[in-house]
């Protein structure tokens, strides 16, 4: 069937190109009507848009996330941890201010405490080390009159929370928020900041141009002290919505990691101008199907061509021995 596909494609071919030929078209026409066509598809085998995911995995002591309007955005709370809400720091959850015995009603294995986050909050996780503590601070846009979620729990119900919210959890457990919504990993170094990213990377995993095979497009190392926010387009107006999770042990960092389809990562480091991390064209070239078959088809065709060139030249009787025999038959 092969063999039928490339023998029907040549005779096309040709019969194009002698219409084409019939026409009054030149030979350096076609030629470069031809060529002309095969770079206009290599081009736009290469440019074309893809799909491209980013992943980032970091290590870090500070993140910042705005939500987005998603059910994940749902974390438990542990028994032992101290809910601070409203200017006032009102204790919502706060177990130094409760009799042992009465701890036992928030057990988190056996009770469920939740805040259930609304759209538009920003969140900063953080880790305090001087203190031993694990910090979320949720705040509002609204600070007036907004409201950052709920907090849920079995004996007390459901409690609506003011626009700023604190949340301080004991270091001696393992933690789980899963997330939905913008990302800052890490933060500006500077003499106010306590916190950093300590290490990480970037990976860009892209779908190939027809077809759902996808391939490692881009890596990138990021140093302890970068700054990473991701946007939807080039010039990072807007910033794109990403899935994720933070992870935390206990006497330990953070653990992020987050996907999403999107553009660019911008990596802003400190003593230089920051750069974007974004697919490369060059990876194209060895990883992806259409534009590895296309490269080498037009290869092997220039190949041909030369091989052709070169058995004329060789074969073909030259312009001067054929004048100086048409001179010896005319005498």
């Amino acid at each position: 069937m092969s063999v039928l596909k490339n023998s029907a494609m040549r005779m096309f071919m040709v019969t194009r190109v002698k219409n084409l030929r019939g026409r009054g078209w030149t030979r350096k026409s076609v030629i470069f009507l031809i060529l002309s066509g095969m770079v206009a598809a290599l081009a736009y085998v290469l440019f074309a848009d893809r799909v491209n995911i980013y992943t980032v995995s970091a290590r870090t002591d500070v993140m910042n996330i705005v939500t987005a309007d998603s059910a994940i955005n749902q974390w438990r709370i542990p028994a032992d941890a101290t809910v601070f809400s409203g200017l006032n720091n009102d204790a919502l959850m706060d177990p130094s201010q409760n009799p042992a015995g009465e701890l036992d009603v928030f057990n988190h294995q056996a009770k469920e405490n939740f805040i259930i986050v609304n759209p538009g909050v920003q969140v900063t996780f953080f880790v305090n080390h001087a203190n031993n503590e694990f910090v979320m601070t949720l705040q509002h846009p609204d600070f007036a009159n907004g409201s950052v979620g709920y907090l849920d729990q079995d004996i007390v119900g459901r409690q609506q929370l003011d626009s700023y919210v604190d949340v301080i959890i004991g270091q001696s457990r393992q933690l789980l928020f899963p997330f939905m919504g913008e990302v800052v990993i890490g933060d500006d170094v500077s003499t106010s900041v306590a916190a950093t990213l300590l290490s990480g990377n970037i990976r860009i995993i892209e779908q190939e141009l027809f077809g759902d095979v996808r391939y490692v497009s881009g890596e990138f190392e990021l140093d302890q002290g970068d700054r990473v926010t991701l946007h939807n387009d080039i010039e990072r107006n807007t910033n794109a919505v990403l899935r994720g999770f933070v992870r935390y042990e206990p006497d330990d960092s953070m653990y992020i990691t987050t996907h999403g389809e999107t553009t660019v990562a911008r990596v802003e480091r400190l003593g230089s101008a920051g750069y974007d991390a974004k697919t490369s064209l060059w990876k194209r070239f060895g990883n992806d199907p259409v534009v590895m078959a296309l490269t080498s088809l037009y290869a092997i065709i220039f190949l041909m061509l030369e091989f052709t060139v070169m058995l004329r030249s060789l074969f073909a009787p030259k312009k001067e021995q054929i004048k100086a025999e048409e001179v010896v038959v005319n005498r």
